[in-house]
């Protein structure tokens, strides 16, 4: 039986421009489960168990609280225990996942931006064997927002010297900056969210970067992958492998 939110999962990563693949890795299906689930119209009827009664009476106001505070179950969990619910965070937290996983599907657009805007960086791992010796690689990824075009560099780590040199490199490969650049959340760029993900409280050596080559960070909110949906290192993994091995120096 194909749950709900699996279905949900994987047709949002496909219109994302995901591999079959590269689905069926991430979310631990295999390649024909996900080529079977992409046929299918409609999602199977979603039904709840009978637990979490205490949450009963909550419900609606849960749905209407969801899209005011980004999704997020700790907000709405805070804002009950304020109104007594005697319950967990843990049947708030299962009520609101299905919600948020069909928000996210309904209001999934393809985020385009002119020339020269903008570029998406994000970071990966994947094993490679060279010389009989097993090892893992760390991926960095920058792409153009308009063009796709990309840069990718296979490393050591993932620390701060090392991700701002490989700012540079792609600089250098590109032949210049765009005004903006959209990351997820690592701790190079972003020490702390607030609970709603609106207040980002900045790694101070990278904004000191950023404000030296120009250039405007953005740290997408949680649960917002559409604003950053042009990169992905699991692009990068096989594909441009060997080339990034030789970046390594090995």
């Amino acid at each position: 039986m194909i749950k709900h939110e699996l279905w949900h999962e994987i047709h949002s990563r496909f219109r994302l421009k995901e591999s079959k693949k590269s689905i069926a890795r991430s979310v631990g299906v295999s390649v024909q489960t996900v080529r079977k689930i992409l046929k299918q119209d409609k999602a199977p009827s979603y039904t709840r168990s009978k637990q979490g009664g205490m949450l009963i009476p909550y419900k609606g106001f849960i749905r209407q609280r969801l899209p005011a505070v980004g999704y997020c179950a700790r907000s709405v969990y805070e804002e009950l225990v304020e109104q007594g619910y005697p319950g967990s965070y843990d049947a708030v937290k299962l009520f609101v996942r299905p919600l948020r996983r069909e928000a996210q599907t309904a209001a999934t657009v393809r985020f385009e931006t002119p020339p020269g805007q903008q570029r998406q960086v994000d970071c990966g791992q994947c094993w490679s064997v060279l010389a009989g010796k097993r090892f893992k690689v760390h991926l960095f990824v920058m792409t153009l927002g308009y063009s796709r075009r990309m840069f990718s560099k296979g490393t050591w780590n993932e620390q701060l010297p090392t991700f701002l040199i490989s700012h540079e490199e792609a600089f250098d490969h590109f032949g210049g900056l765009t005004h903006e650049y959209i990351y997820d959340n690592p701790k190079t760029v972003v020490l702390s969210r607030d609970l709603e993900g609106r207040r980002v409280k900045w790694n101070p050596t990278f904004w000191d970067f950023g404000r030296y080559y120009g250039f405007r960070a953005w740290a997408h909110r949680p649960y917002r992958a559409q604003t950053k949906d042009k990169v992905n290192p699991d692009i990068c993994r096989g594909k441009n492998l060997l080339d990034m091995l030789f970046t390594l120096k090995i």
